[in-house]
């Protein structure tokens, strides 16, 4: 018998509380700090975790690490949610004309997919940003390029187990056209395929796009994410640990708990399949 989706063990559950929580936080900000992420403040410099006004303290410029915090809530998040719904839902329409035409299409695009799944996934992270320049946008195109392979040649192979079914070749004979055996039978059926992928692949292009921060590719001064946030408080690590282990908490908390809840839709959708007979 399966768990609920919010039972207490779900990472469902954790993933609204924590996630919920933290957007809740970053709406109501002005009502829990008075200080602003960007506001220097010279009489405040490198306060500790619990001072008034600044509960998780300041970093060398005097910024409340709370505000800063807070306002990486929606780059941070929106760094993971956009780049992988972004990069499978082209890689599902790579992965549905490769597979269906097949023939020389898919070689060439198989091709074209085989040289860029070579690459390691930073580097060519790191090569894409570094072609399109420094910037938050620019560096989730570089995780979507970078993903974009794996999620082609997944929802292809779907795609060719499907494209086989007695349904679908029954379509044909029918005199059904290709767009609508597409559209109508072979895309229903891999989103839920999809959908797994994509909603595994959160947590890491959060990871992936405060990594390129991290390396001053990504956010750039005066906007602040997870990874920005990492950086400045490494050069404090030896007496002010707060300022960089507090970021990486929750970028470990949050990529994590969006890896565990695809993982969970995986195994629910796996057993749905499996009580229906497919």
């Amino acid at each position: 018998m399966r768990k609920g989706v919010f039972s207490l063990t779900s990472p469902w559950l954790w993933l609204v509380v924590i996630v919920g929580g933290l957007v809740s936080a970053w709406l109501l900000r002005e009502l829990i700090t008075p200080y602003g992420p960007a506001d220097v403040r010279a009489d405040r410099i490198m306060l500790p975790l619990g001072s008034p006004g600044s509960p998780l303290g300041t970093d060398n410029f005097g910024r409340d690490m709370t505000s800063r915090l807070l306002a990486g809530v929606p780059v941070s998040v929106a760094a993971g949610i956009v780049p992988a719904a972004a990069s499978m839902a082209l890689g599902t329409l790579i992965g549905l004309v490769s597979g269906y035409v097949g023939g020389a299409v898919d070689r060439v695009i198989m091709s074209v997919m085989d040289v860029m799944f070579a690459f390691p996934f930073i580097l060519l992270a790191l090569l894409a940003v570094a072609i399109l320049g420094p910037s938050f946008w620019n560096a989730m195109i570089a995780v979507t390029i970078a993903i974009l392979p794996r999620n082609a040649r997944i929802i292809r192979s779907e795609t060719l187990s499907l494209r086989e079914r007695d349904y679908i070749v029954a379509s044909h004979l029918s005199g059904a056209g290709a767009p609508s055996i597409v559209l109508g039978h072979i895309l229903p059926n891999v989103l839920p395929t999809a959908l797994v992928v994509g909603s595994t692949e959160i947590g890491q292009m959060i990871a992936a796009t405060a990594g390129l921060s991290y390396l001053g590719l990504g956010v750039q001064p005066p906007d602040v994410d997870w990874g920005t946030l990492i950086n400045d408080g490494g050069k404090f690590i030896a007496f002010a640990p707060s300022l960089a282990l507090i970021p990486c908490a929750l970028l470990a908390v949050v990529s994590i708990l969006f890896v565990l809840a695809g993982d969970d839709l995986r195994h629910r959708l796996a057993g749905v399949r499996g009580e229906i007979g497919l």
